[in-house]
């Protein structure tokens, strides 16, 4: 018997499909890939050979390389080994797993906890089990595509919103007053535009008109805030009247997702939730070194306060290319067409800072844009340098 094995006609057709969508996307300057990195110290990083200054990560507090909750993977891997082994809710579930939840509920006040393998998966999982036929969801124009995603996939009425306007969003909340459960998503602080919701007033019209909120706090959660606690804590509002989701990966420096709240919503959640219930859980080391990330943040402010002072000091030399309305650890520096972005970005990885051009569909056209994110672990001479050379490349 021959061991030959051929595509089929139709394999064959796809591939050539393919072959045309890729060359369309690179004739218009969208064609994306991954980038190697070879060694990571801090935010200077090794790639292709070249040594540069990432100014893409979401470690914001410098965490993923902390001695403690580095020290915390490795004994917990040498303890418990890599994977996990099962899903939650058969042999999945290890005594960190229980520890990390627990402390994310303390942390937030809370009286429970879910833990996600990823952030992604945790706003899909919560939305797809808590909304369904006859509910609606209105969601902010620039939520993230995982927020989109999970909104689609509830099968829920959807509405769209005018960005951090909580008059559409009352006027969408208007148009679905039949529905079942109204739902309002929206991000704590936007990851491409670096602004903040204005949670006092979404939560004066979800109670008006007996909606519930949802807020995804991935890139405000222990970052914001007089304690890191995040969004509400920045905006004085309680995360008791919410649904608050955040993530494991960007200021924990670490990997996974989370939801906290009432008991009744957490129970529901582990019961509903797809894609808590049939994946394989979050690794045992790192449920480890998210507790031993959370411990840092309550026990050394100096990390938020050193972001912050980066913070402010890039904002203060990229005035007024910088289109952040508020002053936060995204700063955004719109140039329109995906073309010029990339030239930008092209210009300043040749003097030695990696800042990728973000384009078309993580942007809305037009909207192209180097989207540089701040950490505690910069330098203030990297801010002062990045900021000289960007200034320079706008002007080319």
């Amino acid at each position: 018997m021959s061991s030959i094995v051929t595509t089929t006609s139709a394999y064959n057709r796809l591939l050539a499909e393919l072959e045309i969508e890729l060359r369309d996307l690179h004739s218009h300057n969208l064609l994306r890939r991954p980038v190697a990195l070879e060694a990571v110290d801090g935010v200077r990083m090794r790639i292709d050979g070249r040594n540069v200054v990432c100014w893409c990560s979401n470690d914001y507090l410098g965490l993923s390389t902390h001695p403690a909750v580095v020290r915390a993977a490795g004994e917990a891997a040498q303890a418990w080994g890599v994977g996990a082994r099962a899903s939650r809710l058969l042999a999945g579930t290890s005594a960190w797993h229980a520890r990390l939840e627990d402390a994310l509920a303390r942390w937030y006040a809370a009286e429970g906890c879910v833990v996600f393998p990823s952030g992604y998966l945790a706003t899909l999982g919560v939305l797809s089990a808590l909304a369904g036929p006859g509910d609606a969801i209105v969601i902010d124009r620039l939520s993230h595509a995982s927020l989109v995603e999970a909104s689609h996939a509830a099968r829920a009425r959807l509405r769209v919103a005018a960005h951090n306007e909580p008059e559409a969003v009352a006027a969408a909340l208007s148009r679905s007053h039949q529905a079942r459960r109204r739902f309002v998503v929206t991000e704590g602080v936007f990851s491409m535009e670096g602004d903040r919701a204005p949670l006092a007033e979404l939560l004066d019209v979800t109670d008006a008109h007996e909606a519930i909120l949802i807020v995804d706090d991935a890139h405000g959660a222990f970052v914001l805030g007089r304690t890191g606690r995040g969004t509400p804590e920045a905006c004085g509002v309680d995360p008791a009247r919410f649904i608050l989701i955040g993530t494991l990966g960007k200021a924990l420096g670490c990997q996974g997702g989370f939801v906290v709240g009432p008991k009744p919503l957490i129970e529901l959640i582990r019961n509903r939730a797809k894609t808590f219930i049939y994946t394989t859980a979050l690794a045992t080391p790192v449920a480890a070194a998210a507790v031993a990330a959370l411990g840092v943040v309550e026990q050394e402010p100096v990390h938020r306060e050193r972001l912050h002072a980066r913070v402010e000091a890039l904002h203060r030399e990229l005035a007024p290319h910088a289109q952040a309305l508020d002053r936060s650890h995204i700063v955004p520096v719109v140039l329109g067409s995906a073309e010029r972005a990339l030239r930008v970005a092209q210009r300043l990885w040749e003097q030695g800072h990696w800042a990728p051009a973000i384009r078309p569909p993580t942007v809305p056209r037009g909207s192209a844009r180097l989207r540089l994110s701040v950490t505690a672990a910069h330098s203030e001479e990297q801010v002062e340098k990045l900021a000289e050379v960007l200034r320079d490349a706008l002007k080319a």
